[in-house]
Formats: structure tokens, C-alpha cells, sequence
């Protein structure tokens, strides 16, 4: 993570020398000169919304359909700060065989009574030492109500999960099938 900052900021130092000489040192008109400058100014507004994800933001992207779970972190709403609360899952993808591969990476949920319980109960699993994989459903009864356009996460009085919003479930991992020993005799 520290090797990605470094060079990152030893990329863009590169990068504001070679603009500053070729500012004072080329014969370009003051327009191209201003317009490079605009051009080089935003691209260090894109690179920080990129690089959230590099300092561990959860993720804005749609959580896979099959993940293992690293563990789970609930911040419950504050009435008093009205701050809304939100539910963390920290996973790794899983291969195609149901191998977890990668980095855990976070993603977010908005806070609700069902995540609430859906999430203590993972984690209270995760604490006893249980790995679980988790799989997103959909619940789907009647498919016409699926709403694509939604925000896939938020759960509001007027959504219910059981019109294609998805939810998840967690299972216990099976532990690993070995085969039997075999006796070594020299």
C-alpha cells in the first residue's frame, strides 16, 4: 500500500517538472501553455477519486454474486448526530471451484433491522472461528417487479426484498476433503 502512494506521488512530482520546463522553456503560445495546465490540473482530481479505492474505501462497485467473507463491521445509526448507519463486509472473490483468490476488498450497505441481523449473526460465526461463504439472492416472486434501476444495497420502507432486491446468505465453508494416509515404509 505504501509502495503505491510512493509511486504515485513520484509520478506526478515527474510530471510537474517536465510541465514546469515545458512552460518557461517552449515557444508555445500562452493559450497551449493554460490549457495544459487545465488539462494536467484535473487530471489530479480523477487520479484522487480513483485512489480511494487504494486507501480502502468501500467499494462503490456491485458486490459479486459469490464471495468469501472476511469479516464484518455494523456502525449503527446515531439518532443523535443523525448520522445513518451502514454495514461493512470485507471479502475476497472466489474462482470458479469456490477458492477465495485476491485481497479482501470493503464494501458498503445501508444500515436496516434485516442486514443488522443478517450481519451480527455472520460475525458472531467469523468470531468462533467458522469461514463462511456468502451468496447473494434475489428472493425473486414475481420477476416484473425487479427494478434494475435501484440502488441494489438500499433498503427503504417502500422496497421489499422479496420484489428482486437482493439480500444475502451466508453458509459455513465444508472443511477440505483430504485423501486418507497412506503408510510410508522404507
Amino acid at each position: 500500500m505504501i509502495e503505491e502512494r510512493i509511486f504515485l506521488i513520484l509520478g506526478y512530482v515527474a510530471i510537474s517538472a517536465l510541465l514546469l520546463i515545458f512552460l518557461l522553456y517552449s515557444s508555445f503560445s500562452s493559450k497551449l501553455k493554460t490549457l495544459v495546465v487545465f488539462i494536467m490540473a484535473s487530471f489530479y482530481v480523477f487520479t484522487w477519486m480513483g485512489y480511494k479505492q487504494i486507501l480502502g474505501w468501500p467499494s462503490t462497485q456491485v458486490i459479486p454474486d459469490e464471495f468469501r467473507l472476511v469479516w464484518v463491521s455494523i456502525d449503527e445509526p446515531d439518532k443523535f448526530t443523525k448520522r445513518e448507519g451502514e454495514i461493512h463486509f470485507w471479502i475476497r472473490y472466489q474462482d470458479d471451484a469456490g477458492i477465495p483468490i485476491g485481497r479482501p476488498r470493503a464494501y458498503s450497505l445501508i444500515w436496516s433491522e434485516k442486514n443488522h441481523k443478517m450481519a451480527q449473526s455472520a460475525l458472531l460465526q467469523l468470531k468462533e472461528g467458522t469461514q463462511l461463504n456468502g451468496k447473494k439472492t434475489y428472493g425473486v416472486l414475481d420477476a416484473d417487479n425487479f427494478d434494475e434501476n435501484a440502488n441494489p444495497y438500499e433498503d427503504s420502507e417502500s422496497i421489499n426484498s422479496q420484489e428482486g432486491n437482493p439480500s444475502f446468505e451466508f453458509q459455513e465453508v465444508a472443511p477440505p476433503s483430504l485423501p486418507p494416509k497412506t503408510k510410508f515404509e522404507n
